[in-house]
């Protein structure tokens, strides 16, 4: 243990020194109480001080009233040696902050015994110490779990009622679109009826009617295939919606990362097809994962539609999707060269409220669940900036077999 001596005689610093040196303490000493509060207040200050009371420039008691003031911590113990008896003078070193005293002259085993209160007394306020930094610290990982927690439920509720309008959204889609596939069908069973009696109408001398029937012959094939390329994509949006109406009952199954992916960038395809291109290297019959298809679609959305926002109006923007398998694990990257992150913010984007966009454009809830959801699917992801611009994530999740 370090051990302060403040004492102005030289053969009582030079007693106190040896004895607290054969007892195999690291000793300092001091000629005084200015010298000796300059010590206090340097790093890895002693634990324990032996002040005499009677000191130039600044005597025991008022160096004890200093550390004191200063509420120094850790805790420092003072024993104070005088030659003062009278109660009231005891009592008024008590009160400056004193924790112990001896009368001179004393013997060697009468300070032996104080320095053994003195430390067992530092060494419990170390220990309760250690165990004020352990709460505090398991109190902040509670708060932060609570907070979690709180979100991921928060989130459930928002993804619960987003399940229900998506159902009726769903609905009430399917029902016209139903009826707009039925009358392109029966259009194009009529088709080449309609056709063979519009081609007399398209002699050289039939004038206007003549241009209307062949306008009519190019470009009614050409519309009842739009019609039908559109009603096919607005089934495949409205098989999107019933996948999030089917969220609450989804449970953990094989599937394939290659039609997950497909399926997400069905849902996001507005945040992407204006202006950014999307590149796809996946892999062709890769192994099965065992997951949540729509929790790991929800993944992918998110990544998709953030790339889509950092991307922003870059005219040559481009997302890229690779997949891949590392082991027992497959990995599916996601690319783009947008604006990246901070570098000063990296670590701090998965935190939950964090976010690097403006004000009332993001909540900074979306890479904090996404990571919830990886790892509670026993994955992981990690997310770097490019050298050349943009940023990369990495998923790593388990093959089905290999949970």
């Amino acid at each position: 243990m370090r051990i302060l001596i403040a004492e102005d005689d030289f053969l009582a610093r030079t007693f106190l020194e040896s004895s607290l040196d054969s007892w195999g303490h690291e000793v300092i000493a001091a000629s005084n109480g200015e010298e000796a509060w300059d010590i206090l207040q340097g790093a890895e200050a002693p634990r324990i001080v032996i002040l005499d009371w009677n000191m130039p420039k600044m005597d025991g008691v008022e160096v004890c009233r200093n550390i004191r003031s200063r509420q120094m911590v850790p805790y420092t113990y003072v024993i104070l040696l005088t030659s003062k008896m009278l109660k009231e003078e005891i009592d008024s070193a008590y009160e400056a902050g004193v924790d112990d005293y001896l009368i001179k002259p004393f013997k060697e085993d009468q300070l032996q015994r104080r320095l053994r209160v003195g430390l067992r007394v530092v060494d419990y306020e170390s220990k309760l110490s250690e165990n004020r930094q352990q709460l505090e610290v398991y109190a902040t990982q509670m708060e932060k779990l609570a907070e979690e927690r709180g979100h991921q439920l928060a989130h459930a509720q928002r993804m619960a009622t987003l399940g229900v309008l998506s159902a009726g959204i769903a609905h009430e889609i399917n029902n016209p679109t139903t009826f707009i596939a039925g009358n392109a069908q029966v259009l194009n069973n009529f088709w080449p009826v309609l056709e063979e009696s519009l081609k007399p109408l398209t002699s050289k001398d039939g004038g206007v009617i003549s241009q209307q029937a062949i306008f009519i012959l190019e470009e009614t094939p050409k519309i009842i295939k739009s019609i039908n390329n559109g009603v096919q994509r607005i089934t495949k949006i409205v098989n999107g919606l019933k996948s999030y109406a089917r969220h609450g009952d989804a449970q953990m199954k094989p599937c394939s990362i290659n039609h997950i992916i497909e399926q997400a960038l069905e849902l996001c395809c507005n945040a992407l097809k204006y202006h950014v291109q999307v590149q796809k290297e996946l892999m062709n019959s890769p192994p099965e994962i065992f997951a949540d298809a729509q929790q790991i679609e929800q993944v992918l959305v998110n990544l998709f539609v953030n790339s889509a926002d950092a991307i922003g109006t870059k005219a040559d923007g481009t997302l890229k999707i690779k997949t891949k398998l590392e082991e027992t694990r497959l990995i599916i990257e996601i690319e783009d060269n947008g604006t990246g992150f901070p570098t000063k913010h990296l670590e701090k984007i998965w935190d939950p409220f964090f976010t690097t966009k403006e004000p009332g454009k993001g909540t900074g809830l979306g890479l904090a669940i996404i990571r919830g959801i990886v790892e509670n699917h026993k994955g992981s992801i990690t997310a770097l900036n490019l050298d050349k611009g943009g940023a990369r994530f990495s998923i790593s999740l388990p093959i089905h077999g290999n949970k």
